[in-house]
């Protein structure tokens, strides 16, 4: 059966065949684990590195998210040294004032509001700007080039997709050769600056390399959470109005968490399927964050819920910001609800529409609200 497929069929299999063959729309045949446990076995088994669906084996190994083994340790083990809770704290009060202004600038004009690009994406791509130091005179391009390289706010096309990555990462050397030479207090100073216990630093090109993870990683998804989260507070008014069922939405939206890939390297078993080397293996983030075994009632918003959901992944491939993302999204929510707590959609739920954005990752095409 072609994947993604009803979230019904996702649920029987969960029961019946959790560990189960499918056929992806990228045209691979895969491995598809449904279960709370035997995906987070999965994401720390060293016999399987990471494999993007509809991307050859040999394709890109250049990104973080996408790199393996021990190089990929090396890099984390020095990035960590520069992106640190301290450095998440410091950035709180530029976050909060950004947040705020930006509501001032969503709400000024009257009612109704369209969330998404009036207030989420323009909040993530400001974070970024802070976080990465990049010059006011260079953020409307940046944003023009990240646009056309995810193609996902925007009508995708390969040659334009193409382009848009060249330029983003020629302007993404030349900051981190500026930041070399003009040290700031912005991440990509701390990452140049940031050594390991062995004194092992990263050279300019890994860097800018690093750089272009972190806009991958710190657009669209937040952009996207926010938006989610923000509709499903407008769409129901018994929710709590505060940041407390931020963990239970990003557990539950299925726009918060891409599916992650695998290849075996060796044979292994997962669930107690035996994979042989070279075969695919595809992890349902959003099956086991709606696994009943791990989260009895998993439909239901349960604020005092224990953490542990997947959406920033498992393992030596989980999110390396995953604190400033939650940063992002309790600032960027606590501010729109103080200015607005009587949010609500501005149309039925059923007429938001929705785009598909990577196998099962969606997002809403629009979230206009009244107050």
């Amino acid at each position: 059966m072609e994947y993604p497929f009803t979230a019904a069929e996702l649920v029987r299999r969960q029961d019946e065949e959790p560990v189960s063959r499918v056929r992806l729309t990228t045209g691979e045949d895969a491995w598809l684990v449904t279960r709370y446990d035997d995906i987070r076995a999965l994401l720390s088994d060293p016999r399987f590195r990471v494999w993007l669906p509809g991307v050859p084996e040999t394709g890109a190994d250049a990104l973080l998210f996408t790199m393996n083994g021990p190089e990929h340790a090396r890099l984390r083990r020095i990035a960590g040294k520069a992106l640190t809770p301290r450095r998440v704290e410091f950035l709180r009060p530029r976050v909060e004032a950004l947040a705020e202004d930006l509501v001032a600038k969503l709400l000024a004009p009257g009612p109704p509001a369209e969330v998404l690009e009036g207030y989420a994406i323009p909040f993530a791509l400001s974070v970024l700007n802070e976080l990465l130091g990049v010059p006011p005179s260079a953020r409307d391009a940046l944003r023009g080039w990240a646009d056309g390289m995810l193609a996902v706010f925007t009508a995708p096309s390969y040659e334009e997709m193409t382009e848009a990555s060249r330029k983003l990462g020629d302007y993404l050397a030349e900051l981190v050769e500026a930041k070399r030479r003009a040290p700031g207090e912005d991440l990509l100073t701390g990452l140049l600056q940031a050594r390991d216990d062995d004194g092992d630093a990263l050279r300019p090109d890994e860097v800018t390399q690093l750089a272009f993870a972190i806009l991958l990683g710190g657009y669209v998804p937040p952009a996207n959470a926010l938006a989610q989260i923000v509709l499903r507070l407008a769409a129901d008014p018994g929710l709590p109005r505060d940041p407390a069922p931020i963990e239970e939405f990003l557990r539950q939206d299925q726009g918060s968490a891409a599916d992650q890939g695998r290849v075996a390297v060796e044979d292994a078993d997962v669930g107690g399927v035996p994979i042989r080397a070279g075969e695919f293996v595809l992890s349902s983030l959003h099956a086991g964050n709606h696994d009943p075994r791990r989260f009895p009632e998993p439909d239901r918003v349960n604020p005092l819920r224990t953490q542990g959901h997947l959406t920033f992944g498992h393992g030596p491939h989980h999110c390396l910001g995953a604190a400033l993302a939650r940063l992002q999204l309790r600032t960027g929510v606590t501010a729109l609800l103080a200015a607005a707590p009587g949010l609500r959609l501005a149309v039925p739920f059923e007429e938001v529409a929705w785009r598909r954005m990577f196998l099962t990752l969606r997002g809403p095409v629009a979230v206009p609200i009244v107050w």
